[in-house]
């Protein structure tokens, strides 16, 4: 997962490689808390717009909200202490007093494993919560459960191969960055690909203007999931080309936030969505379904050709 010094703290050979892990770490910190305040300000407005909504599904989400930005302040605080452990060791390396720099370095290297540990589940966490929306828009498909199940096997593969990356191997491993993008890659297909579908279906049959009430889906679908995407491939690429560069460093600290601003973002966008349609005779729709649903997934029954994925009757339904 994240490149770690492995081993003891003998691999450190000259003042100048300590400087690049400090400098890194510095980096990852600052990364992490600027994003953890974009976090928090996204968690705010979302707890504004679920609190508007008293159904099952909202406060189902709100609990999930809770819990995603309690991950992000735990990975914060992980960043800042592996920073802060950095600058001890190069303090006391500084010194002259190498035998006690091994404490702090040990501590460091526990940290960075938690750190690690957590991303992995957090990220499996918000993947389940995209999936969750695939299988919402698949609605009533015959090929629903092929979607949900093969997309659940992807998630728990990430979740294997970075529990993999972090106890199993020393050296750090892309692998499960690679499987993540994978996953994630396959969440927006399926979900962008059926709601274009629709889309297109419903401006054939209704006309344009009843085709372009699935844009703002789609929208929403698309910048919250390549958000992610695309800090991922820009860990990637930097960690290959050099692993304790300025740029991994930044990377690999936004990318624990990023994680948890993607769900926050999703949940912002359709409250304002729903905000700018006016008010729903019937709420439900907006995190949940209504009574006379049908759909195992607890939203109201939507045809495929002629019911727009946002808004029906003026209300915007589960994304």
């Amino acid at each position: 997962m994240e490149p770690t010094i492995s081993g003891s703290l003998e691999v450190i050979d000259t003042v100048a490689e300590l400087n690049t892990f400090v400098t890194y770490e510095l980096c990852a910190a600052g990364a992490a808390l600027f994003g953890h305040g974009i976090c928090l300000f996204l968690f705010a407005f979302a707890i504004f717009y679920l609190q508007k909504t008293k159904t099952w599904t909202s406060r189902m989400f709100l609990v999930l909200a809770i819990i995603l930005v309690l991950f992000a302040f735990a990975q914060v605080s992980l960043d800042v202490a592996s920073a802060a452990m950095f600058l001890r060791m190069t303090e006391l390396v500084g010194e002259g007093s190498r035998e006690a720099a091994v404490a702090p370095y040990e501590a460091y290297w526990h940290i960075t494993l938690a750190r690690q540990a957590l991303t992995s589940i957090n990220n499996a966490i918000t993947d389940s919560l995209l999936l969750y929306r695939c299988a919402i828009i698949w609605g009533p498909s015959p090929y629903t459960r092929v979607v949900t199940g093969v997309s659940l096997l992807l998630i728990l593969s990430t979740l294997g191969l970075g529990m993999w990356g972090t106890f199993g191997i020393e050296d750090s491993t892309p692998i499960p960055f690679i499987m993540a993008l994978v996953t994630n890659s396959v969440l927006l297909g399926l979900t962008a690909g059926k709601i274009w579908r629709k889309g297109r279906q419903t401006t054939i049959v209704l006309g344009a203007e009843a085709g372009k009430r699935y844009n703002t889906t789609l929208e929403i679908v698309c910048e919250s999931s390549l958000l992610y995407l695309i800090f991922v491939l820009v860990y990637l690429i930097s960690s290959v080309s050099s692993e304790f560069s300025l740029l991994t460093g930044v990377a690999w600290g936004a990318l624990a936030q990023v994680v948890n601003i993607v769900p926050m973002l999703i949940m912002v966008r359709v409250g304002m969505a729903r905000d700018a349609a006016g008010p729903d005779p019937n709420p439900r729709r907006f995190y949940g379904g209504n009574e006379s649903s049908s759909s195992k997934f607890g939203m109201t029954q939507m045809s495929d050709l002629t019911t727009p994925l946002t808004l029906r009757s003026g209300g915007y339904s589960e994304i």
